[in-house]
């Protein structure tokens, strides 16, 4: 009885301490859940003054960085600006720059003389009906005359680009043709007076042959027509009965021309060495004519003729009955010269220096008939390294059967000479285009900064280039007026330099 009392009673004991658990479980969770919904109520509201809060502090940092984003373009704009500015700039002056390179490359100074000089590959001089034409390639020079309504007359031979007209350069023992020699690099340059042939031998020596024709102002001083009405007057009356062609042969109102020829020689070499120069000229007027050659004081030569000196012939003159052609070798500060001979000119161009002379021998050869030339040889001449020598002559020119006179020039002008070594004049003085301007006014007044430009240089040295190389007339106004143009220009960068 005891046994079962006892388990009775345990069992009830676990019944009631079960469920006391069980309250106490219930009860501890409400209170948990209520602290817990405490805890969660106060989350949000704590929360959401943080949004809030980081919302307001997000737009004031989005602000500053659209304010500092709008300074940095306005900046970056700015600073791209300026650099665009400085570029434009930087190109303008580049290209400025670049043209000035480019009209450096076309105008140079010539390292020994100290003119500008402008590189051409051929050149024409005009001066009344003359005119003066040198070509680069084959290092050639002639002088022209001509009539109206006819060609225009050669005075040297024009065969080949007249190769048979030619200076000679003799160093120490060793000649050189110069425009025939492979040695020797030909140039031809305009220069502010005139043209320009260049000859160069490599690291020996240059020869620099100028030739311009005098200002026409001193050609008019010394061959002044007279002009009083009493003569006016008996020609007017004379010209009513004359033809065409008398009119024209009488040409007493067209003014010989006077061209000046000066040779610069200069030494290349390292060590001084001894040079000479002479000239052949292959006269090509007069040929047909009685005389072959005449001098000032009288004396005529129709076979070979050797002159020690021309102290007294000073001239040689050539003439057929409508051009006349003069060449001075004895005046006023004009080169003396060593020899001088008249002879068949292929023996005046054979290797000798001085040929061997046989007075009276004829101007015939087995190739030509009465085919005469002058040979001209000045004085020996030692140099040191780069120093410079020059000689001098002068030629005229005469149409419409006048006669020359260009001692009368020469001796009244003395323009020029063998003087000590200076730089060559200035062409303040120098009209290229030699006319009386009836038909064109070939004065530029003024030169404009266009007109400096290397491209229009160009364009102007092709037009002139092709006016002179077609086979068809030359418009001869339109010529002068181009090289008249490139001669002030020519000035204008002479005296910016």
């Amino acid at each position: 009885m005891k046994v079962l009392k006892k388990n009775r009673f345990n069992k009830v004991y676990f019944e009631k301490k079960v469920l006391l658990c069980a309250v106490l479980a219930v009860f501890a969770g409400g209170v948990f859940y209520s602290q817990t919904e405490n805890v969660n109520s106060e989350a949000p509201a704590e929360s959401l003054g943080a949004m809030e809060s980081s919302e307001n502090s997000e737009k004031e940092s989005v602000s500053k960085d659209a304010g500092k984003l709008e300074k940095e373009k306005a900046e970056e704009k700015k600073a791209k600006k300026e650099k665009t500015k400085k570029t434009k700039k930087t190109e303008n002056a580049d290209e400025a720059d670049k043209k000035q390179e480019k009209n450096n490359e076309i105008t140079k100074i010539d390292p020994y003389l100290g003119d500008v000089y402008i590189p051409v590959k051929k050149y024409s001089l005009f001066f009344e009906n003359y005119s003066i034409e040198c070509n680069s390639d084959r290092g050639t020079f002639n002088f022209y005359s001509s009539q109206k309504n006819r060609k225009k007359t050669p005075v040297l031979s024009n065969y080949e680009d007249s190769i048979s007209s030619s200076f000679f350069l003799k160093i120490g023992k060793t000649v050189y043709c110069l425009n025939k020699d492979s040695a020797v690099q030909k140039k031809l340059w305009k220069t502010a007076n005139g043209a320009r042939l260049v000859y160069t031998i490599s690291n020996r020596a240059r020869v620099a042959i100028d030739f311009s024709f005098e200002p026409e102002e001193t050609v008019k001083k010394v061959f002044a027509l007279e002009q009083n009405d009493e003569k006016i007057a008996m020609k007017q009356d004379e010209n009513l009965l004359k033809t065409e062609e008398e009119e024209e042969a009488s040409g007493e109102d067209v003014l010989p021309g006077v061209i000046k020829i000066r040779a610069y020689v200069t030494n290349l070499s390292e060590k001084k060495a001894n040079f000479a120069l002479k000239a052949v000229l292959d006269t090509s007027v007069g040929e047909g004519a009685d005389v072959h050659f005449l001098t000032e004081n009288g004396l005529s030569f129709n076979s070979e003729h050797q002159f020690e000196n021309m102290l007294k012939e000073r001239v040689l003159c050539v003439s057929d009955s409508k051009t006349s052609a003069e060449f001075v070798f004895e005046g006023k500060n004009i080169s003396s010269p060593e020899v001088v001979t008249v002879a068949n000119i292929s023996y005046l161009n054979s290797p000798r220096w001085i040929m061997v002379s046989e007075n009276g021998r004829s101007f015939n050869s087995l190739n030509a008939y009465n085919n005469s030339g002058i040979s001209v040889v000045w004085p020996q001449k030692t140099l040191q390294k780069e120093e410079t020598y020059s000689i001098q002559f002068f030629a005229g020119i005469s149409c419409n059967g006048r006669k020359c006179d260009t001692l009368k020039y020469v001796d009244f002008a003395g323009i020029g000479g063998t003087k000590k070594l200076e730089k060559s004049e200035a062409a303040a003085s120098f009209d290229v285009s030699g006319s009386r301007k009836t038909d064109v006014d070939f004065i530029v007044q003024n030169v404009t900064e266009k007109q400096l430009d290397f491209e229009y240089i160009q364009n102007l040295i092709n037009r002139i280039d092709a006016l002179e190389s077609t086979d068809a007339d030359i418009d001869r106004n339109e010529l002068r007026q181009l090289n008249s143009e490139l001669d002030a220009i020519l000035a204008a960068l002479r005296k910016r330099n």
